[in-house]
């Protein structure tokens, strides 16, 4: 359940256009003019002619592919045009979510479903001036550079994130283990400096608890999920039940910056809280039925308040867990409307070592609202502000927590 932008594979796809157009334009000469001597059938070798009046067999990019392969005048890389191919084709349903990932591509999104990625090891979100660090994960190699919560990225590699683009800018972080990546930072205190950061690889754990107590007095079980990754629902049971053992009587689910994954593990999540029974999310497609899923679990006791801390990037399953609570009227949600993103996609290995990634159903929570309209609308708004050294978002949750009341 999640999307991704690549502008090389357009780019790419317009060198193809350009050749496709070539071979168009000659062989509409060669059917429709020109001199006999030039441009005739009959001038062209037996094998040209038998492809160019049907002789060519299989679905049409392959007929496309044979000729290009078999009769282009320079070097062609089968593979690479069958890649992008299989890009375009993916591309052109227009749907965000739907996407052919190369054999690399595919490699990385399953390193990052399991928490590993190469990077600096910072979680951001967008802001007016920027890239702005949200949490710094401790001996990360942005740790070690010196970057800290609240430092606002304004440019990478010398390039303004105002020009190249937010998203663009955080794929630029990224690179090759052992290498250098020059950011432009403005700090808390409005100081500007340049901070050299080496890549490396960077291991975020799935989920994270700690102990707080609230304005009130009461202890609340904080419990943070980064990403629905297989064993989150049980991840999250096990560490609201070690914080519930040390004396928490009210529990908020965190999750902000999650955008998401299995469909499987929402529901599971959902259930550590709902009733057996309690519908957590339906889903229908073109090629199924509509499919209700519905909470089965070992749910914590009805009298603990719960509330939902999320932002404009949580996403997909973290849209269906917060739905699904807030619809059941089992949790208080706090923070910003969601990501909005209604729509559950499966990914599907290819031949080549890559995948395949479409958008198969859309969902409802269970009232029925359709949340790729507005996302979740929260019950408090709260905002963190990313240039301090507070969590302005979580305080206002605290506030709620031990009440589960607006």
């Amino acid at each position: 359940m999640s999307a991704p932008h690549q502008p090389p594979r357009r780019g790419a796809a317009y060198v193809v256009a350009v050749v496709v157009m070539a071979l168009v334009v000659f062989v509409a000469g060669v059917l429709v003019g020109g001199h006999p001597r030039q441009s005739g059938l009959d001038q062209l070798p037996a094998g040209a002619r038998n492809l160019l009046v049907g002789g060519s067999t299989g679905s049409l990019p392959d007929q496309v592919l044979n000729v290009l392969a078999d009769r282009y005048r320079g070097e062609v890389d089968r593979g690479k045009l069958e890649q992008i191919g299989a890009a375009a084709i993916a591309a052109s349903l227009g749907n965000r979510w739907t996407r052919y990932f190369t054999p690399d591509q595919y490699r990385d999104l399953k390193r990052a479903s399991e928490g590993t990625y190469t990077g600096i090891g910072i979680r951001a979100t967008p802001a007016k001036a920027g890239i702005a660090i949200r949490e710094v994960f401790p001996g990360s190699p942005a740790d070690t550079a010196g970057l800290v919560k609240g430092d606002v990225i304004t440019s990478v590699g010398g390039i303004p994130v105002a020009r190249r683009g937010q998203e663009r800018s955080v794929l630029a972080i990224g690179g090759k283990p052992g290498t250098v990546v020059t950011l432009g930072v403005t700090g808390p205190d409005g100081a500007k400096r340049t901070v050299k950061v080496t890549r490396g690889d960077v291991t975020v754990p799935l989920v994270e608890g700690k102990l707080v107590t609230a304005p009130d007095g009461c202890k609340v079980a904080v419990v943070s999920l980064d990403r629905f990754d297989q064993g989150a629902g049980e991840a999250v049971a096990d560490e609201v039940a070690a914080l519930r053992a040390k004396g928490a009587t009210a529990v908020i689910l965190d999750l902000r910056g999650d955008p998401g994954g299995l469909l499987d593990e929402a529901v599971a999540v959902a259930g550590n809280f709902l009733k057996p029974g309690d519908v957590v999310v339906s889903t229908k497609s073109r090629t199924s039925p509509e499919e209700v899923l519905k909470a089965d679990g070992d749910p914590i006791p009805a009298s603990i308040p719960v509330t939902v801390l999320v932002d404009r990037n949580s996403a997909s399953a973290s849209e269906i867990v917060t739905g699904a609570l807030k619809d059941n009227g089992r949790a208080l949600v706090v923070g910003t409307p969601n990501f909005g993103k209604s729509e559950v996609q499966v990914t599907i290995p290819t031949t080549d070592g890559g995948a395949v990634k479409v958008t198969v159903a859309g969902y409802l929570t269970p009232k029925g609202t359709d949340i790729g309209k507005k996302g979740v609308q929260p019950d408090v708004r709260a905002v963190d502000d990313p240039r301090t050294g507070a969590d302005e978002a979580l305080s206002v949750a605290l506030g709620h927590a031990c009440t589960g009341k607006a």
